[in-house]
């Protein structure tokens, strides 16, 4: 049985993206019906636009000058009177306009809105930099009080307006999942915990936020002539110790520095014929690409044995991995628009295409595993304009690595929250437990921080996981960020960003912190 839907839309604004997106998700999933689709009237306003005059002007100028990417489908479906509604009987209406909270709609199962639906939603939170925006769904049954059902958390961009179209845009993610979780179970999501709403812009507010956004501006201009002039601005270098993956102290180990005006990241470690592999990212500032790179380790001494993939396009997370009798790696080229599956022909340095599968789908840092008798893939999408991969978790069911049988959950995606849905390593198991390296990129930096979790339920109708450690950039001075981390032989390899490196400050191979 399908879900019947109506969709109600601002009267006085053309569709967002995120509603453009919502829109076409629903017409294109067999679980939905779009019954409806409508725009409020004029005088049903929930949440009128209060901000200072100053703040607004100010406001509109900067979407002017900085305006949000956009690439959401451009046709709607057609749109129905909202008095003709009142007949109608949906099971659920999707308020993206924020209308007064007594429609006259039959929905069975309530009137959902979303709290990034409010004209000042997504500002403040730019104002303060937050390390995240939080979104609620909310859940309006009635004269009831309205109940929230699901929560999202999205890095915070530096700009408001841009801040403010992002939420917006990605968190119809939330919407259609919750959709798929009521359609899967036939009863309403259980409610959660909404965050505090943070405090309206102010005109007060304003001086400040204004200096705060110059400055930033001006970091990022100079962080880019820095990287022409070979200083590194936010590169990531890698840590190497002795050590378990559950336990180890990120503030020791051996650094491992590349050369030139690049830097090395997503390390993989691999163990074969009795020596131990270090697969890796090397990053180029001049051409802002990726490729992927090995060495073999010899103590706590990389030894480069040169690049191993070569492409026009970014390539990195190198996962490499043991199955049957060959060895595999699924690198990240998301700039390729699939996920592709790579087979060593003469190991470490020689490999050949041996698979591919969601073609025409920009995918991240997947990692395929075994757990009790099946096999699973997780990666990271990106369902915005904004090519955000770091806040999306989504999981297939799949037949093996060659990837002949990939099947999505019906709850996709899984996680949604830029604190830990992005993958930092490979699924592993311990003691009959399943744990996951997952990367923070909350802040306003890409791999703020590393989490373990634990995933505690995985099969074809629910996905859940706990966060067991956070690891943030507070270990050492002079370092913003921890992301990755992966073990073999009873090593542990980790990437760690510093705002800057210089020649005299960490030299390749240089033990900065030896080992007890």
């Amino acid at each position: 049985m399908t879900l019947r839907l109506c969709v109600i839309l601002d009267r006085d604004r053309a569709p967002d993206p995120g509603a453009r997106r919502l829109l076409a998700a629903i017409a294109d999933d067999a679980r939905f019906e779009l019954a409806a689709v409508t725009r409020a009237p004029t005088h049903a306003s929930e949440t009128a636009a209060s901000l200072p005059r100053a703040v607004r002007l100010a406001l509109a100028l900067e979407a002017r000058a900085f305006p949000a990417p956009d690439s959401a489908p451009a046709t709607i479906p057609p749109v129905t009177g909202f008095a003709q509604l009142a007949q109608g009987h949906f099971d659920v209406v999707i308020d993206l306009a924020h209308t007064a909270p007594a429609l006259t709609v039959a929905a069975r199962h309530g009137v959902w809105r979303l709290s990034v639906s409010t004209p000042d939603a997504g500002l403040a939170e730019a104002r303060d930099r937050a390390p995240v925006t939080s979104v609620t769904l909310w859940c309006h049954r009635g004269d009831a009080p309205p109940v929230a059902i699901a929560t999202a958390h999205y890095d915070t961009k530096f700009l408001a307006t841009r801040n403010a179209a992002f939420a917006r845009e990605k968190s119809v993610q939330l919407i259609l999942r919750e959709l798929a979780r009521l359609d899967l179970a036939g009863q309403m999501p259980a409610t959660v915990d909404a965050p505090a709403p943070p405090r309206p812009f102010a005109s007060r507010d304003l001086p400040g936020y204004l200096w705060r956004s110059v400055t930033k501006l001006g970091a990022l201009a100079l962080n880019a002539v820095l990287a022409r002039l070979g200083r590194r601005p936010g590169a990531f270098f890698l840590r190497l110790s002795d050590a378990d993956p559950l336990t180890f102290d990120p503030a020791q180990g051996t650094d491992l520095i590349a050369p030139g005006n690049a830097y090395w990241a997503d390390p993989f470690l691999f163990e074969h014929g009795g020596a131990l592999f270090l697969f890796y990212e090397e990053f180029d500032y001049c051409t802002g690409l990726g490729h992927l790179a090995v060495g073999r380790l010899e103590g706590a001494a990389l030894i480069p044995l040169g690049r191993i993939l070569d492409s026009p396009d970014h390539l990195s997370y190198p996962f490499v991995f043991r199955w049957q009798d060959d060895i595999l790696m699924i690198p990240e080229t998301s700039a390729r628009a699939g996920i592709e599956v790579w087979r060593a022909t003469d190991f470490p340095t020689g490999w050949e295409l041996a698979a591919t599968a969601l073609n025409g789908v920009q995918a991240s840092d997947t990692v395929v595993f075994e757990h009790q008798g099946r096999w699973w893939l997780l990666t990271n999408l990106c369902h915005d304009s904004f090519g955000d991969f770091g806040a999306e978790l989504h999981l297939f069911a799949i037949d093996g690595p060659m990837l002949n049988s990939v099947t999505p959950h019906p709850l996709n995606p899984v996680v949604i929250d830029t604190t830990r849905a992005r993958g930092g390593g490979r699924v592993f198991a311990r003691d009959g437990r399943l744990f996951r390296t997952t990367q923070d990129n909350s802040h306003g930096i890409y791999g703020f921080g590393l989490n373990l979790t634990e995933i505690t339920e995985i099969s074809d109708t629910a996905f859940h996981e706990r966060r067991i450690r956070h690891i943030r950039p507070d270990f050492e001075p002079g370092i913003m960020g921890c992301h990755h981390m992966d073990a073999a032989a009873g090593r542990v390899v980790i990437d760690i960003r510093r705002r800057q490196i210089g020649a005299r400050r960490l030299r390749p191979g240089q033990n900065q912190h030896p080992a007890p």
